[in-house]
């Protein structure tokens, strides 16, 4: 395939120069528009009001067609749909309206956004109410100036992200969300990330044998098993030591969750332990629940009389996902990037899951992009630098004119 380049166009008002950073202050559009999206408190189960209002304001910025599915009972995700010119391909924009609760700490009102400084303090702000308002804004300013754009834009925003990635997996359900491309809005430092890491998290039980404690030999201690498991544990972490991915690093496991024992004089005869395992692109989930399975086989042989076995996995955001870094939307991509910021791009990752895997099962290539870094994401006084608002705002304009010309 052709190399496809984008020559730089005259920059309109709302970019900036090539190699320059543009700072926002608190009366602009889009800090605006984050700071009514901030202040929803849309934490897991309460998006019903930020997916009224999004829906609402698609209708005003003048997209063809909006709807709200309906992924959970009362929670909607929004779906918008405005097609240019003399139409062509399609691009969906995707974010998450959620949040994770905002826990103690925080310095100012977590669902006020507020200026210090260079930064805008907010939960949301960077993940993800901050790359939802970026994705927005740039296709208002597509509406208000639609020179040279032909094709589709398919604009979405899911619920249930933070949990268990319903809103994704049911939007990609729906009829209207088919297209030739995806941007995810993530935090990725206003670059362009190719890929991510997923993760499998299995809930292993234990059975063993009660006994009184003082006759620890009448009976089989699940806690013992635990800690043979948490052995086996270290050999698959040592087994993996030696992936690495071009842009997502390492996997890794860990237990992260152990409960058992019912008294203090009982041998416990039941434990339980979950599993975070977090796969790298080009790991395949059958191979990694074939080990699970391994070592849970491996533990009850070390003890007779004994099961141990993977009760369940917990619903994650999903698997691995990766574009190729040569596909035509990585390169358009990278080329819209550096022309609106002059900075240089190479394939990078997200060690964290998202819902960027949820579209290219579904056939559709995506890149991730967003302002601020998922380092201070979940926390207290989380924040974005202002500069990368209005810097990954230009990009997303760019990239989407760029896809569609």
């Amino acid at each position: 395939m052709r190399s496809i380049s984008v020559s730089p166009k005259p920059l309109l008002e709302n970019q900036f120069a090539k190699g320059m950073i543009c700072m926002i202050d608190a009366t602009s559009e889009l800090f605006q528009f984050l700071k009514k999206l901030v202040s929803f408190p849309s934490t897991d189960g309460n998006e019903a009001g930020i997916s009224d209002f999004l829906a609402e304001n698609a209708r005003a910025m003048g997209m063809d067609t909006v709807v709200q599915q309906e992924a959970l009972p009362g929670l909607k995700n929004v779906i918008a749909v405005k097609t240019f010119g003399r139409g062509g391909k399609t691009v969906v924009l995707n974010s998450h309206m959620d949040v994770v609760p905002p826990a103690d700490g925080w310095a100012t009102d977590p669902y006020d956004l507020v200026i210090r400084g260079t930064r805008a303090y907010g939960r949301g702000s960077t993940d993800a109410k901050g790359p939802l308002a970026c994705l927005t804004i740039a296709v208002k300013r597509i509406i208000e100036q639609p020179e040279g754009v032909n094709g589709t834009i398919v604009y979405t925003a899911v619920v249930d992200e933070e949990s268990h990635s319903t809103g994704a997996r049911e939007l990609v359900k729906h009829p209207l969300v088919r297209g030739d491309y995806c941007i995810v809005g993530e935090p990725t430092l206003s670059r362009v990330a190719v890929s991510h890491n997923g993760s499998l998290r299995p809930v292993i039980v234990i059975e063993g044998l009660s006994a009184h404690a003082s006759n620890p030999e009448l009976g089989i201690s699940a806690i013992r098993i635990a800690a043979y498991v948490s052995q086996l544990v270290d050999g698959i972490a040592a087994e993996i030591s030696n992936i690495v991915h071009p842009t997502t690093g390492k996997p890794s496991i860990a237990i992260t969750m152990i409960s058992g024992g019912v008294q203090e004089n009982v041998l416990p005869d039941r434990c339980e332990l979950v599993i975070d395992r977090r796969m790298v692109p080009g790991e395949r989930e059958k191979d990694l629940r074939d080990r699970f399975d391994l070592m849970c086989r491996e533990a009850q042989e070390k003890f007779p009389g004994s099961r141990v076995y993977v009760d369940r996995y917990l619903v994650t955001t999903g698997p691995a996902a990766e574009t190729d870094a040569a596909s035509e939307l990585v390169r358009t991509a990278f080329a819209a990037a550096e022309a609106a910021t002059g900075e240089r791009q190479t394939p990078f990752g997200l060690t964290c899951n998202t819902d960027m895997n949820h579209f290219v099962r579904a056939g559709i290539p995506t890149v991730i992009i967003g302002p601020g870094t998922i380092t201070v994401a979940h926390k207290p006084n989380e924040y974005v630098e202002l500069s990368q608002l209005e810097n990954t705002c230009a990009v997303d304009e760019a990239v989407i004119r760029a896809l569609l010309k």
